[in-house]
């Protein structure tokens, strides 16, 4: 992912990742069924022939928002830019041994601009740097 896509699509992406606290995989997308297609064209929103998916993650821990009671859909670029945002965060992780998706994140805070975990419990990592003695 280039700056401009990080920006101008990906960003997006990650700034959820932030917010939610969780980093998605393949499984954590679901195509929308016939029915949710049918909804979906009927509201006016999609075009015939592009693929859409909600996030619902796998994690039985993980509510993206208890409160909400419609389905949030992206379309299969918008997924794309998840993945390519995960394939970051991992990018920036990689070589260290982080277990869970809060590590990984709370180390990409301070490496990534803070306008991506700004507004976030992420965003203090900006103001801490690792000292080697």
């Amino acid at each position: 992912m280039d700056f401009f896509s990080l920006l101008f699509g990906g960003g997006q992406s990650i700034r959820f990742m932030f917010k939610y606290g969780f980093i998605p995989t393949e499984d954590d997308f679901l195509e929308l069924t016939e029915e949710q297609y049918a909804q979906l064209y009927a509201s006016g929103e999609g075009e015939k022939g592009e693929r859409f998916f909600m996030i619902a993650p796998q994690r039985p821990d993980i509510c993206l928002d208890e409160d909400y009671n419609e389905i949030s859909v992206i379309s299969e670029t918008e997924k794309q830019f998840f993945k390519d945002g995960a394939e970051l965060i991992a990018k920036y992780c990689e070589g260290k041994d982080f277990r869970t998706d809060e590590e990984k994140l709370r180390h990409a805070a301070g490496l990534l601009p803070d306008c991506f975990s700004k507004g976030t419990k992420y965003e203090k990592y900006h103001r801490l740097s690792v000292v080697k003695k």
